[in-house]
């Protein structure tokens, strides 16, 4: 068990940095349909490239993550629940999902295949354990999301791991949290874009979550989204009932306007390679983005509570021509009528392509904004001196 208020990869990476002696290394190979260029080591964790992008297999073993351990976990002592740092998956999947976010693409950890043990055999030992197998993923014959899959992929951004070691626990349980998300989501975009839909906004409001805490007070949060509450609360003249209600629903105060809020302030503009001007999306309209983000909160909240899948039109491919660059960004038919459902255009904002880019980049913009004024990615974005 980590470290009280460190997650695992965190802990290991602190006791590396005090020079804690190295008490083995497990190899686990991570799992992408994306072809990776370069290599790069951080800290106690290398990032191998296996070269495999022109493999036949859809989903190959990209990279070998070589993870030196550095820290003893202590063992629990059950006398109560503690889930303060679960996210679902291993350290390795720790360090998978956030490389994930980072460069955009499917990554995942499989179990591990090799360990190296002090005064033991220095080639190493092969091993299977864990439950960790080769995900798996349906290729599709037009993709939902194609710069997941398409391009080149420069290892070397991974250097924005070493950030975490100056961020808040808190926040960096947060940002696991959202890239978990994000990394199922790209997993599940070709086969079920509704659930991706559902997990990408889920990604971007856990990250604006934490976001929110750090802006006002929960009182006065409470007073303007739920003012004849506060009210009432205030009529009883005791100022523990206030503090103690506005605790409690925190979270759920202002959830549409907060998850707006969070896209506007992130917002990292359009992408550097953009459809004919036809097809985009208009970036420029920014009552249009809010009410585009607003519709998108609306759909999963249909989903969620009533059953509702996401728009039919807005889980499909991208419309595309040979020599575009890119896919479409939108709807720019009258509608669309699909398993006996019609929507009309101003009811399909965006493609979910376009939404998984806004969604990664809000979320890696509030990842940046915690280190404050920043180097360049290549340089790790480590704050100045």
């Amino acid at each position: 068990m980590a470290e009280l208020g460190q997650i695992p990869i965190v802990a290991n990476w602190k006791a590396f940095n005090d020079n804690a002696p190295c008490l083995g290394i497990q190899e686990f190979p991570l799992f992408t349909d994306a072809r990776l260029t370069g290599e790069i080591e951080v800290g106690p964790y290398k990032f191998i490239n296996t070269i495999a992008g022109g493999n036949r297999d859809a989903v190959n073993p990209g990279v070998i993550l070589r993870y030196a351990i550095h820290k003893e976990w202590d063992h629990p002592t059950f006398e109560k629940t503690d889930d303060a740092l679960y996210h679902g998956g291993t350290a390795p999947e720790e360090l998978a999902a956030l490389s994930s976010l980072i460069l955009g693409i499917r990554l995942r950890a499989g179990r591990s295949v090799r360990r190296f043990e002090p005064g033991r055999d220095p080639l190493g030992t092969p091993e299977e354990i864990g439950d960790q197998t080769r995900p798996y993923f349906s290729v599709p014959r037009s993709y939902n999301i194609p710069n997941a899959a398409k391009g080149e992929h420069p290892l070397g951004e991974v250097a924005l791991l070493r950030s975490l070691l100056d961020m808040l626990p808190s926040k960096v349980i947060s940002l696991v949290r959202s890239a978990r998300m994000y990394q199922d989501a790209l997993w599940l975009s070709e086969s079920q874009p509704e659930f991706s839909w559902l997990l990408l906004v889920s990604a971007v409001e856990s990250a604006a979550n934490a976001w929110r805490k750090d802006r006002g007070d929960n009182v006065d949060r409470l007073a303007i989204s739920k003012p004849e509450l506060h009210q009432f609360l205030l009529a009883h003249s005791n100022e523990t009932l206030v503090r103690t209600v506005s605790d409690a629903i925190a979270d759920s105060m202002g959830l549409t306007r907060k998850f707006i809020d969070f896209c506007l302030q992130f917002n990292a503009g359009p992408p550097a390679v953009r459809p004919p001007e036809w097809a985009r999306y208009d970036w420029d309209n920014l009552s249009r983005y809010k009410k585009a983000m607003g519709k998108i909160y609306q759909y999963r909240s249909r989903a969620l509570h009533d059953g509702v899948p996401f728009p039919a039109p807005m889980c499909s491919p991208p419309y595309s021509q040979p020599d575009w660059p890119v896919s479409a960004e939108r709807m720019f038919a009258l509608g669309s009528h699909q398993r006996g459902s019609t929507w009309i255009e101003s009811d399909l904002p965006m493609d979910l392509h376009l939404f998984e880019y806004i969604a990664r980049t809000a979320i890696l913009g509030w990842w940046k904004s915690l280190l404050g004024p920043c180097t360049s990615m290549e340089d790790g974005l480590v704050p100045p001196e």
